[in-house]
């Protein structure tokens, strides 16, 4: 068994590996991991570690380089993924051999941190990474009536136009991000990247507009039958983006995100946030009938790979015995913890 990067010429036959995955929401593996092969900015074959047997791809571990933000500092990150293997081979510690090589290269790399979703706990725990239990927030329509007293908009609600709003998006998402650890930040590239990668196959993507300026957006998937928000942001007010989460449980023809044999009424009766840590946004959706129902996600795992240069970039001291889990928990807490999913891998 050889264990080693990809090759060149060899991305066909890493995704012939890939495509005997069974994913959800209609996907193969080919057209599925293709996309960041053509999408990716980061996408190299150095970040590709595979098994061989008999001149055969037979199991993989990706590393996907990013930087995520901790206490508004940009820490170098690997996150992993696209953790498979051939069925023939599985038993055999081929994914757990492939992970620890991988995170030996991004140490040797000057990667801090590294990140995975996962739900196989014990495997991901006993390669040295945590549960990072996050919450998220399912919102569903209470009532219908108009609540008395609340504020006539002054906003207009209309769809995603890149020309016209990119850059206004670019910098009300950073802003609205910057307070979030765990969020990534993104270089142009990869915010091209992400229109084409973080919709499932589709995204639709939603804006607010106050006397022209743009106060805030909504990003939304469907992702494992259910409506998500992939990403959101506002301005100082939150009226604006607690009217668009209201504009999205409306349902709609035609329903460009509803999968098909479902109704965009049934379909459009909760909507998932990825994160529950905007008390104003809250409330603001309270007013509008719209409840939550707060939900803990444990699939975000972490592992601190290089403490000191963790401490030294966030200007902290370790503390004398600490671990590298405990200063991480210390500087980004679990139940603080935000991720983006217009950002999954």
């Amino acid at each position: 068994m050889e264990i080693r990067t990809l090759e060149a010429g060899e991305r066909d036959a890493w995704l012939d590996l890939l495509d005997g995955w069974s994913l959800p929401d209609g996907w193969t593996g080919r057209s599925y991991f293709r996309r960041w092969i053509d999408h990716d900015p980061t996408f190299q074959d150095e970040n590709v570690w595979v098994a061989v047997e008999d001149d055969r791809l037979v199991s993989t571990v990706q590393i996907f380089p990013r930087e995520l933000r901790v206490l508004d500092h940009a820490v170098p990150t690997g996150g992993i993924g696209t953790v498979y293997t051939r069925e023939a081979q599985r038993e055999q510690g081929l994914a757990g051999m492939l992970l620890d090589h991988a995170l030996d290269a991004m140490r040797a790399r000057g990667f801090e941190l590294s990140l995975l979703f996962a739900s196989r706990f014990d495997f991901y725990g006993a390669h040295g990474f945590a549960s990072w239990k996050s919450q998220r927030a399912w919102m569903r329509r209470v009532e219908d009536a108009t609540l008395r007293g609340r504020r006539a908009p002054e906003f207009e609600i209309c769809r995603f136009d890149q020309d016209r709003d990119f850059e206004e998006i670019k910098a009300l998402q950073a802003e609205y991000s910057r307070p979030r650890s765990g969020t990534v930040v993104r270089s142009d590239a990869q915010w091209e990247a992400s229109f084409d990668l973080a919709g499932n196959p589709d995204e639709d993507i939603f804006v607010a507009r106050e006397s022209g300026r743009l106060v805030a957006h909504l990003r939304l998937a469907r992702l494992y039958g259910k409506l998500v928000v992939t990403e959101l942001s506002r301005a100082d007010d939150a009226e604006p983006l607690a009217a668009l989460v209201e504009d999205q449980l409306r349902p709609r023809e035609p329903d460009v995100l509803c999968d098909r044999g479902t109704s965009s009424e049934e379909f459009r009766q909760a909507i998932l946030l990825p994160s529950f840590d905007d008390l104003p946004f809250t409330v603001s959706l309270e007013q509008r009938g719209i409840s939550a129902r707060v939900v803990d996600d444990p699939t975000n795992m972490l592992q601190c790979l290089d403490a000191e240069a963790l401490a030294a970039r966030l200007d902290v001291s370790l503390r004398t015995g600490e671990t590298p889990m405990e200063l991480l928990k210390r500087v980004m807490p679990p139940e603080n913890f935000v991720f983006w999913p217009a950002d999954r891998f």
